[in-house]
């Protein structure tokens, strides 16, 4: 896994401070409004601020693929993004459907994101089975 460009380890260090700005936001903003009494726009704002870096790591990730120089570890990461990207939309839909027609419980639309990361853990596994299969594309 060596990385003439640096580009995992830059992706990695801003992955690592996004992160960090995520999980405090998404410890504080709760505290913060249940500790005033906030309402309207200011409520709004102080609501989307954890979505703030969450949106921020899709680009990261945009910068990443544009910044690696291997070719090869390109389309790995661009196939781990498809596959990420098809089981979060195709459970998004499914549990769409759920709830709609069968009354499932309602699941907050920020699961979407979270799907789609655990997705990237999916398609790491497509690639070990393809790579291990032969078929490198």
């Amino acid at each position: 896994m060596f990385d003439p460009s640096g580009a995992v380890r830059r992706y990695t260090r801003r992955l690592a401070l996004t992160m960090i700005v995520y999980a405090a936001l998404t410890v504080a903003v709760p505290v913060l409004i249940r500790a005033t009494d906030v309402r309207g726009p200011l409520l709004w704002i102080l609501a989307l601020l954890p979505a703030l870096p969450l949106s921020a790591v899709f680009w990261l990730i945009g910068r990443y693929l544009v910044e690696l120089t291997d070719e090869y570890r390109r389309l790995l990461e661009v196939r781990k993004a498809l596959v990420a990207t098809g089981f979060a939309m195709a459970a998004a839909s499914a549990w769409g459907f759920l709830e709609v027609y069968a009354h499932a419980p309602h699941v907050p639309l920020f699961t979407v994101p979270i799907l789609w990361f655990a997705g990237l853990g999916l398609g790491s596994l497509v690639n070990f089975v393809l790579e291990r299969g032969g078929e490198a594309a």
